[in-house]
C-alpha cells in the first residue's frame, strides 16, 4: 500500500504519525510506502521525515512549491506519485489511527474497490466534539446525500481516511476543492457501488498544532459539492460546473444586494420623499458597493490583481446594468406599476449583464476547461 499524508505546518505531529505507520506495517508485514506531500510548510515540515527516517526507503517526501495549494490537491499529487496498487489517505494531524490501515487493506483484499474509515458505523466514534460541530457534520452529510446519489448508501462519505484501488482513479481528471477528496473519488471514480466497504474507527481530537478548518473550508465544501452534483448528473459536458457555481453565488450575493436596494429605495421614497429616479440611483449605487464587497470576498475569494482595478471595473460593468435598470424602472413606473414592484423588475433586468461582465472582465476567472498545472513543475521530491 502507498499511504498519502498531506501536510501543512505539521512538524509537531509528523514524526509521531510516521512512527506509528511504520510500526503498523512491521507488525502486520504490510508492504508500505509513505508519501508525505507537503505544501511548502512555513514550519519546514517537509524537512523532518527525511531527517528522522532518512535511511528508510519506505518514506518519501514531495514538497509542493505552487500556488495551487490545498489538502485535496496534495492528495492528488500523492496519487500521481504512488507506486503500489492500493493507495490510502490519512491526515497528518494524528486524528486518524494508522493502526486501522491494515483493516482498510483487508477490505480491499476481500474485494472492495474503496474502503472508508467510518466514524458512523458500529464501532466508530468521534471523541469530544461539541454539539454544534456534530450538527454541522450531520447537515453536511445530508447535503451530500441530496447532491450526490452515489453517496446515499455510505454512512461517512465525508471521511478523510480511506483507501482505494489504483484502477478506481486511473486516468481520471480529479479537480478537488477544499478537504473532501473522497467526494471527488466517489463522484468520478471507476468502481462498483456495491464494492464500497466501511471500516469503523475512532476520530480523535488534535493534540498538537492548529486546526486548518476555517469558515473558508465550509464554503469550499459547498462549492465543491455543487460542482460534483453537476458532474454526477452528467451535465458537466454542457455546463461548466465551476462557472455554474459562481453564477449561483453571484445570484445569492445579488439577492442580498436586492434587499439592500429595496430597503434604501423604500427609505428614500417613503421617509425622505425623494423622486423615484433619485431614490433608484441612490439605492442602485448602494447595492453595487455591497455586491462588489461580497463578490470580491466570497464568490471570487479575493482574486489576484489590483483591487482598485477590479473595483473600477465592477462599477464600469455595472453601468450597463444601471442603464437597463433605470430604463426598466422608468418604463414600469410610467404604466403605473407600484414603485417597489417596478424596482424589483429593474433589478432582475440588469442582473445577467452584471454577472457576465464581472465573470469575464472584472475578476478574470480562470477557464474551468483548463487542466490542472503539471505537477512535475510544481513539486520537488525530497531525497
Amino acid at each position: 500500500m502507498s499511504v498519502v499524508v498531506p501536510t501543512y505546518n505539521e512538524r509537531d505531529n509528523i514524526s509521531h504519525l510516521l512512527g506509528r505507520c511504520l510500526k503498523t506495517a512491521s507488525d502486520s508485514q504490510l508492504a508500505l510506502e509513505i508519501l508525505v506531500v507537503d505544501d511548502d510548510s512555513e514550519d519546514y515540515t517537509w524537512l523532518y521525515p527525511t531527517r528522522l527516517f532518512g535511511n528508510d526507503r519506505r518514506v518519501r517526501v514531495i514538497r509542493r512549491q505552487t500556488a495551487d495549494r490545498g489538502l485535496a490537491q496534495s492528495v492528488v499529487d500523492g496519487f500521481d506519485n504512488a507506486h503500489h496498487d492500493y493507495i490510502a489517505v490519512i491526515d497528518g494531524d494524528c486524528q486518524h489511527p494508522p493502526e486501522k490501515l491494515t483493516e482498510l487493506v483487508d477490505a480491499l483484499e476481500a474485494g472492495a474497490d474503496i474502503s472508508i474509515g467510518s466514524r458512523h458505523v458500529r464501532g466508530g466514534h468521534i471523541e469530544n466534539w461539541p454539539l454544534w460541530r456534530k450538527l454541522v457534520s450531520k447537515g453536511a452529510t445530508m447535503c451530500t446525500a441530496v447532491a450526490l446519489p452515489e453517496t446515499r448508501g455510505i454512512s461517512d462519505p465525508l471521511s478523510g481516511f480511506f483507501a482505494v484501488r489504483q484502477d478506481v482513479i486511473r486516468d481520471l481528471e480529479l479537480d478537488p476543492q477544499g478537504y473532501k477528496i473522497l467526494l471527488e473519488v466517489l463522484a468520478k471514480g471507476n468502481y462498483d457501488a456495491d464494492r464500497v466497504a466501511e471500516v469503523p474507527y475512532v476520530f480523535s481530537e488534535r493534540e498538537r498544532g492548529d486546526s486548518k478548518l476555517t469558515a473558508r473550508e465550509y464554503q469550499n465544501f459547498l462549492e465543491h459539492l455543487g460542482q460534483l452534483s453537476l458532474v454526477s448528473r452528467g451535465v458537466s459536458d454542457r455546463i461548466d460546473p465551476k462557472r455554474a457555481v459562481r453564477c449561483a453565488e453571484f445570484g445569492l450575493v445579488g439577492a442580498t444586494g436586492s434587499l439592500v436596494n429595496m430597503l434604501v429605495f423604500a427609505v428614500c421614497t417613503a421617509v425622505l420623499s425623494a423622486h423615484f429616479l433619485v431614490a433608484g440611483t441612490v439605492a442602485f449605487m448602494t447595492a453595487v458597493h455591497w455586491n462588489f464587497a461580497l463578490n470580491y470576498i466570497l464568490t471570487y475569494d479575493r482574486p489576484a490583481g489590483s483591487t482598485v482595478r477590479q473595483y473600477l471595473g465592477f462599477h464600469s460593468v455595472s453601468l450597463a446594468g444601471f442603464l437597463v435598470y433605470t430604463a426598466t424602472l422608468a418604463a414600469f413606473v410610467v404604466v403605473n406599476t407600484p414603485a417597489l414592484l417596478a424596482n424589483l423588475f429593474a433589478i432582475l433586468a440588469g442582473a445577467g449583464i452584471n454577472f457576465l461582465g464581472s465573470d469575464t472582465r472584472v475578476f478574470r476567472s480562470p477557464s474551468d476547461t483548463e487542466q490542472r498545472p503539471n505537477n512535475s513543475h510544481t513539486a520537488e521530491v525530497v531525497e
